[in-house]
């Protein structure tokens, strides 16, 4: 297999698929004791008539909802209990109480039950994704209005994982830098978790990394850019390092530095194992830590993998050598997701660069 492998170039759509600063009370909405649990909760033999009657009231109730009330909302969520709420919020507990009753007033539900700690009903998850997702769709309008005032034609805000992060990201940023300088871009780093939740809530524009299980289920914009497999690597002194011939029972001596289980690169690497007829090896250390595990692989005699294009960078460094050996299993080529079909020019800006870069590192 080459070192980088050409993907096709399309995009996929899958179509089947607080703070408040002062504890004033909020509006009230005239709708009944607002910890009356609604009846649709409690009797389920209303008729069609009614409920359609129940939904478009709610519905109007909830437009009166505001921003602090979401922002209030999430930190009830967060803090399991009015007491510590009110606590986070700089409120009295009777206020944040209130501020409660009132958004549950608005949609129609009661989102917790109370008692010592606040136990969330079925409807709470529904309306903390949605007030996540707002609060974040806020935040990024005041980010690329402030972008915009500072000259730029827009923010793009850049998730990325270790496979785009060390060869193809830094290139498309000098080339961003050099021809379009009214972009302004922002990234962060994280595991695919991480990046996912960030991406759902709205804190980043565009993951750049595998096209999981996650992309390639989802309803957003996705394209693969090229195939970048796994390598073995060790310290430049490693016992191992010196070798041009090895077999994946070469290994088994030495202790490994995993990523955590149940991660879709640490069943790579056991199905590797396993397909090679191998037991596998001694984890030493279960790790995301790339500078952790940079270090104890300079140090020690431990063994981990990492993406061929990272390995090349960082064997060029003389920091770790990559050894000829390549997990057997794909876990997916990096591309990118973003969700938005029809891209503002400064995310179009990335995009494009992102492909024109990822053909360059292909040639």
């Amino acid at each position: 297999m080459p070192p980088l492998q050409s993907s096709r170039h399309v995009v996929w759509q899958n179509t089947s698929s607080p703070r408040p600063t002062s504890a004033r009370a909020a509006p009230r909405f005239d709708s009944g004791p607002a910890d009356a649990a609604p009846p649709g909760l409690l009797r389920l033999s209303l008729s069609n008539t009614n409920l359609i009657k129940m939904a478009h009231s709610s519905s109007t109730r909830a437009r009166w909802l505001k921003l602090r009330h979401l922002e209030v909302l999430l930190a009830i969520a967060r803090a399991g209990s009015l007491t510590a709420a009110a606590e986070l919020l700089h409120m009295s507990q009777p206020a944040v109480s209130q501020w409660l009753a009132d958004i549950e007033a608005a949609l129609g539900v009661p989102l917790f039950l109370r008692g010592r700690r606040l136990r969330p009903t079925p409807y709470a998850d529904a309306v903390l994704r949605h007030a996540e997702r707002t609060l974040g769709d806020t935040q990024r309008l005041q980010q690329e209005i402030a972008a915009i005032r500072g000259g730029a034609v827009g923010l793009v805000r850049i998730g990325t994982m270790m496979a785009g992060a060390s060869g193809l990201l830094p290139s498309v940023v000098r080339r961003i830098r050099r021809d379009d300088s009214m972009v302004r871009m922002v990234v962060v780093e994280d595991i695919a978790a991480g990046l996912w939740s960030r991406f759902e809530r709205n804190e980043i524009d565009l993951i750049l990394g595998r096209l999981d299980e996650h992309a390639l289920g989802s309803a957003y914009m996705r394209e693969a850019l090229y195939q970048d497999p796994y390598r073995v690597i060790c310290g430049p002194q490693h016992l191992l390092a010196r070798r041009r011939r090895l077999t994946w029972a070469d290994t088994m001596r030495f202790p490994w530095i995993m990523p955590p289980s149940p991660t879709r690169l640490r069943q790579a690497i056991e199905a590797t194992f396993t397909k090679q007829g191998l037991a596998l090896p001694e984890v030493w250390l279960d790790s995301v830590s790339f500078t952790t595990n940079q270090v104890l692989l300079q140090e020690t005699e431990c063994l981990s993998v990492l993406s061929h294009s990272a390995a090349r960078y960082y064997k060029s460094l003389k920091l770790l050598q990559e050894l000829p050996l390549e997990l057997t299993v794909n876990i997916g080529d990096v591309g990118m997701v973003w969700n938005d079909p029809r891209p503002g020019p400064a995310l179009l800006r990335v995009l494009d660069a992102l492909r024109e870069e990822s053909r360059r590192m292909l040639a």
